[in-house]
């Protein structure tokens, strides 16, 4: 994909799918209220959107009307291609940093500034998530789940051969060992649909050093630094030993092979990953729990976190009304029912995770002031991040040549940064 396909919107496929969905007769009038129509691509998730615009709908007079493109792919394709339009819908799931301000940098997103500081005041969001919304001096979204990347693990599998969780690189490893000895595959990761590379190259590259990946996700480091060449080193490393699942394997199929015992670990976010295991009947802290994946050398434990957010199309008829509803969306009787939905998740610090395990583990991060890590998926511009996801998901499939690799990516990120920075001047 060229870059300015996909900075600037990438055609009209699938765009005549829903574009009757956009117009329909039955849409409310500018400001007075109604269903707020919310595109997004998790079509799972639609039970919670509802049960959160109930309570919306309570305090602003605008319910939630979820409508859903499963495919992550096109449904990228059609929000930037109804963005153009005169009639997008009113509210878009998205994602933060790069991938928010590469909308909002063509004007097409709504100020929500005020919704914001709003929240903030009202003690219903931490001001430190702002900058993952802001492109210069505006703010152009609001946090719709934050997770953290953790590692899941089956806990009859632990118990069986006498593992504990591990705390330190070393026994990371050893756990590892012991269960593709006993013929499970330890790690589940796939580059199947490019983003979930991202997801493992961000843990990874996080434990490997964590301050050197922030770096190069702002265009402060290389892919041919000597951090660089270790990290690669060792997921050569992992990947030659057994310890991931086969690069062509479907994340769908995590879920039920950790229940299985066809892998030992799942490296996903809590807390709405574990909806996924509770769906199979699994306990949570019984049959599954979690741990932070642990430093390779003597850095301080770091993490990393996704924030998705919620955006607001400038050219929405109901931009008005919508941006108006959006400063009750953190109020806590609105995110309880969605939180509660997703066994954690709120970005609302007062709003309690109900799954304990990820409840645990966001006391933990928050308690012992864990270095919080962006994902890279959001944390650099789209089209390097797809260009170095696609190149890494080719090194796991085949995982011979890391220095060429490297070089390819250190040419993405010089052409794709200049781009960057001229496209945002």
């Amino acid at each position: 994909m060229q870059r300015r396909e996909f900075l600037l919107g990438a055609g009209l496929a699938g765009l005549g799918l829903v574009l009757a969905g956009c117009t329909g007769a039955g849409s409310p009038s500018p400001g007075k209220g109604g269903a707020i129509q919310f595109f997004n691509d998790a079509a799972s998730w639609g039970p919670g959107y509802e049960s959160a615009g109930a309570e919306l709908v309570k305090k602003t007079g605008w319910s939630i009307d979820p409508q859903t493109i499963p495919n992550a792919t096109a449904y990228e394709q059609v929000v930037r291609s109804l963005l153009q339009t005169k009639n997008p819908p009113d509210l878009v799931k998205w994602g933060s940093g790069f991938r928010m301000q590469d909308l909002a940098r063509t004007g097409g997103l709504a100020d929500l500034t005020s919704a914001w500081e709003a929240s903030v005041a009202q003690g219903w969001l931490d001001d430190s998530l702002r900058s993952a919304f802001t492109f210069r001096d505006g703010v152009y979204g609001l946090p719709l789940i934050q997770g953290f990347y953790v590692m899941f693990y089956n806990v009859a599998v632990f118990d069986r051969l006498g593992l504990s969780v591990p705390t330190t690189w070393d026994a990371f490893i050893d756990v590892c060992e012991t269960l593709k000895a006993a013929g499970i595959t330890p790690i589940g990761t796939t580059q199947v649909n490019i983003w979930p590379v991202a997801n493992w190259f961000s843990m990874l590259s996080t434990a490997y050093d964590p301050e050197w990946f922030v770096r190069l996700c702002e265009n402060r480091a290389s892919f041919q630094d000597e951090e660089a060449e270790g990290l690669m080193t060792l997921w050569q490393e992992m990947i030659g030993k057994g310890y991931h699942t086969s690069a062509d394997s479907l994340s769908d199929n995590f879920a039920g092979m950790l229940q299985n015992e066809k892998i030992g670990m799942w490296p996903t976010p809590v807390s709405w990953s574990s909806q996924n295991l509770q769906k199979l009947g699994m306990k949570s802290g019984e049959d599954y729990d979690a741990f932070l994946l642990p430093m390779v050398n003597s850095d301080p434990q770091a993490v990393v976190t996704e924030v998705a957010g919620l955006v607001v199309p400038q050219r929405s008829p109901h931009v008005a009304g919508v941006t108006k509803a959006m400063g009750s969306w953190l109020d806590p009787q609105v995110q309880q029912p969605w939180s509660d939905f997703l066994s954690g998740s709120s970005a609302n610090p007062t709003v309690k995770w109900t799954d304990k395990i990820s409840q645990r583990l966001q006391t933990e991060i928050r308690r012992d002031q864990v270095q919080v890590v962006n994902r890279y998926w959001e944390a650099s511009p789209p089209p390097l991040v797809v260009g170095v996801t696609q190149d890494l998901g080719g090194f796991m499939a085949n995982p011979t040549d890391p220095a060429g690799v490297l070089r390819s990516l250190q040419q993405k990120a010089e052409s794709e940064w200049s781009y960057w920075t001229e496209a945002t001047r």
